[in-house]
């Protein structure tokens, strides 16, 4: 993969970023503690160094629980008409309303986006807004209610057994 700043991952890091994900301060002496202890030998300045690559290679993505939270959370997708450019469009579109995660990419929808807001009177508006693009075919939407995250999944490599 050429041009990648982080070519390989492999269950190193995958162990390096659960690790990391449980406690973002732990020190690189009990990193290589546990990755001793999960078959792989490693320095310190070997995971310093592994964990410079992930850093550059990852995101920070606070994910909120909605429990605690005053505010909604909501998912859209919207499915773009069919004319030219108007999957260019909807994503232009959508990403200057206000949320916060917008993508694009092939599937059985074109976009899609995360957001907050005050009340479920102001997600009806954001629908409302994004149904009424000429751009748009067709927007489903959920407000979160209930979320559960496995992060062993998300850090999954290739290699590791199912």
């Amino acid at each position: 993969m050429n041009g990648n700043k982080f070519e390989n991952f492999d269950d190193i890091d995958s162990h390096i970023l659960k690790i990391l994900t449980s406690d973002p301060r732990a020190p690189y002496s009990d990193i290589a503690e546990e990755l001793k202890e999960a078959g792989y030998k490693m320095s310190s300045e070997g995971i310093r160094y592994r964990v410079s690559k992930l850093m550059e290679a990852t995101t920070a993505f606070f994910l909120l629980d909605p429990d605690d939270l005053s505010w909604e959370i909501v998912r859209i997708a919207v499915k773009a008409t069919n004319a030219d450019s108007m999957k260019d469009e909807a994503f232009d579109r959508i990403s200057e309303m206000p949320f916060w995660h917008v993508t694009r990419g092939i599937g059985t929808y074109d976009v899609y986006a995360v957001g907050m807001a005050p009340s479920m009177r102001k997600i009806d508006e954001f629908v409302t807004t994004i149904r009424e693009f000429d751009c748009v075919e067709n927007i489903e939407h959920i407000v979160v209610t209930e979320r559960r995250s496995n992060l062993d999944d998300y850090y999954r490599t290739d290699t590791e057994e199912e």
